[in-house]
Parts: structure tokens; C-alpha cells; sequence
């Protein structure tokens, strides 16, 4: 089960009643993480304090486990201090996220003593400060982890690093969330998203929630923006972490039959061929003889079902990864949408997949 999570913040411009609307909508998508901050400098100080305990209050009636943004300076305005947390678990917290200001000590003694789950920065977290709070004699079971996100352009973090800090986490048994940006609603003033991966800034959100799913470094993820559209919400809250869907544009003249195969539940060969995935499945499928049809090229991305005249193996389904000359004996069936190739790195052997005809501006 993975965990699917949006963010709020008041005294942003937004209204109480316009933020509640949100957190119902997004509850209605199965959303149950929420994450806020109390120290965005945009943000109206007066009003922010003003308005935050109402809004925990309709959060926590609605169910959220509820994170928020914490450090020194806000713990003390809520009336927390390191040895009494009473003041935030009367607002209804379940984590208390940790910025900078806190030793690995005082961490690993609050994941002891505060009641809360301990929350710390997955993006600048290292071996040594780790090992530090795990020497600390912290809690584990109270610890978790979640990435930055990055108003501006230019500045989200590589692959390359957050998965180096993911599987740094993972060793220790911390779950860790990211933060996928908005493509309706990016948060002002910069209004450029709120994503964890700089690649994942222009990208729809889906797009993004499917990479970060489909590489099994993370165990659930959040918008960072905040009141993202329904289509958004919806796009999301489809996907199965464990099941990488791939869209595809389906040629003209695929058969009844063809599609019967497409649109099935696939998994991966355990044994795949080198240039191909192979679905175990896709021949036990096929009941219908498949005619011969014209072949062409199959490229990088093209799905394949084998025609009658490869004897036994019609209705075989292969998902091309290196690209093949034509063969008579195989019909190309459709195409992955070329925003989604790179997919195709994370269907593992023993992986499952499932095919999604392509409608423009779905997701």
C-alpha cells in the first residue's frame, strides 16, 4: 500500500473554505497523507496563525495524517518545546517534519520522548548524520523521511542523488516520500511547481508519480502544491505502484482480438529476451486466430502480437526495447507514447504492466 498525500497552507491567499473544499475532494481520491509549513516566508504571518488551528481541526475530522514543517522558531510559537510536545499533538500532528536546527541528539530524542513521529530531510540527510542519530539510541519505528521540494527552476535534486539518499534511508527500514509538482496550480510567487526531481518539473504529475512508483525507492509521495485540480487528483490516484502503466497509441486496424491481449493485466517473463518484454501471459489469452497483416519496422516502444503464422506462439505480446527489421509473422499492434519510453527501464523481470490507450490531454 502506498501512501498518496497533498499539501495545504494558510495565510497563502487562499481561503478557509476554499482549502476545505480541497481537503474533502482530495479524501473523496483516497488522499490520506497532508503535509503544511508554518514558515514560508510569502506567507502572512498573522493570518497564517490566525487561521491554522481551524484548519488542523477540519484536517484532522476528515482523517489526515497530518504532517507539518517544523523548527525551532515554529515549534516554540505553537507552544512546544523539546521536552514537552503536548502543544502539537493537541493540533491534531502525527509527524513533526524537522528542519535545520536540531541536532542528531535532540533527534533521536524526540523519536523517544515526543509521541510523534520523526520526520527528517531524505534530500540533505548523510551517512554520518544518520549513523549519528541512529547511535543516538533513536526510536526507528517513529522515524520516517521525505524529500525537499524546490520552488525554483533549476535548483530539484538529480536522479542520481535521490536515489543515493533513498536507498541510504531504506537500509536503515525508513520509509521515504517525495514531492511531485502541479501542473494546474503551481504555488506562487515563483509559480514553477513544487517538485523533488528538477526532471519532474515540466512534466504532468502522473508522469512524474509513475516514475517515482515504478523505481520502488519510495514509499508513497505528495503534491507539494497546493489545491491541485481534480484531473490532477484523479490522474494519481489511479495509478498502482506495484503495476507500471504505460499509455499507448493503438494502430488503426488491430483486430478485436488484438486488443482483448493489449488491454489485459501483463507480467513480464522471468527469462525475457534480451531486445524484448515478454508478457506470460498474452498466449493463454488469445482464443481468435490473428490474421497476418501488413508488417512494418518495430521500433523502440512498439507493441507486438504474434499472427497465426508463428504457429504456436500466436498471440504472443512482446514490448520492443531495441529496434527490429519487419517480420510477416508479427503484427505491430501500437505504440508507447513517446513521453513514456523511459519507462520501460523499470519493467523488471517478473514485473507487471498494464496498457492504457492514450487520450490527449488526459493526465
Amino acid at each position: 500500500m502506498w501512501e498518496k498525500g497533498i499539501s495545504a497552507y494558510v495565510g497563502m491567499g487562499y481561503s478557509l473554505e476554499s482549502i476545505y473544499r480541497y481537503l474533502e475532494l482530495a479524501k473523496d481520491y483516497g488522499y490520506t497523507r497532508l503535509f503544511t509549513s508554518l514558515h514560508i516566508p510569502e506567507a502572512n504571518a498573522a493570518v497564517m496563525l490566525n487561521d491554522f488551528h481551524k484548519f488542523m481541526a477540519h484536517a484532522v475530522k476528515l482523517g489526515y495524517s497530518i504532517t507539518a514543517d517544523i523548527s525551532p522558531r515554529v515549534s516554540q510559537m505553537l507552544g512546544a518545546t523539546l521536552s514537552d510536545f503536548s502543544a502539537l499533538k493537541k493540533l491534531g500532528l502525527s509527524a513533526i517534519r524537522l528542519d535545520d536546527g536540531f541536532s542528531p541528539e535532540q533527534i533521536a530524542a524526540m523519536s523517544v520522548t515526543s509521541g510523534l513521529d520523526i520526520e527528517i530531510n531524505a534530500s540533505t540527510i548523510t551517512p554520518d548524520t544518520l549513523q549519528q542519530i541512529h547511535d543516538a539510541k533513536a526510536d526507528i519505528t517513529r522515524m520516517r523521511a521525505c524529500h525537499n521540494y524546490y520552488p525554483r527552476p533549476e535548483t530539484g535534486l538529480a536522479f542520481s542523488l535521490f536515489a543515493e539518499r533513498c536507498q541510504l534511508l531504506r537500509s536503515y527500514k525508513i520509509p521515504v516520500l517525495a514531492f511531485i509538482p502541479s501542473r494546474s496550480c503551481p504555488r506562487g510567487p515563483i509559480f514553477a511547481g513544487l517538485p523533488t526531481l528538477e526532471k519532474h518539473r515540466l512534466i504532468s504529475p502522473q508522469l512524474a508519480a509513475k516514475e517515482l512508483l515504478a523505481s520502488a525507492l519510495v514509499d508513497g509521495l505528495l503534491f507539494g502544491d497546493p489545491m491541485v485540480g481534480e484531473e490532477e487528483l484523479a490522474s494519481v490516484a489511479s495509478l498502482e505502484p506495484s503495476n507500471i502503466e504505460l499509455q499507448v497509441i493503438v494502430e488503426a486496424d488491430a483486430s478485436a482480438a488484438e486488443r482483448e491481449i493489449l488491454f489485459a493485466a501483463h507480467t513480464n517473463r522471468t527469462d525475457p529476451g534480451e531486445w524484448v518484454i515478454r508478457s506470460q501471459e498474452a498466449r493463454g489469452i488469445c482464443q481468435t486466430v490473428i490474421p497476418a497483416r501488413v508488417s512494418i519496422p518495430r521500433k523502440v516502444g512498439a507493441i507486438t502480437i504474434d499472427n497465426q503464422d508463428y504457429l504456436r506462439y500466436m498471440g504472443e505480446m512482446q514490448v520492443v526495447r531495441s529496434s527490429m527489421p519487419a517480420d510477416p509473422r508479427v503484427n505491430v499492434v501500437a505504440h508507447i507514447i513517446a513521453e513514456e519510453l523511459f519507462l520501460l527501464d523499470y519493467i523488471r523481470p517478473g514485473g507487471t504492466f498494464r496498457l492504457k490507450e492514450f487520450v490527449a490531454n488526459e493526465s
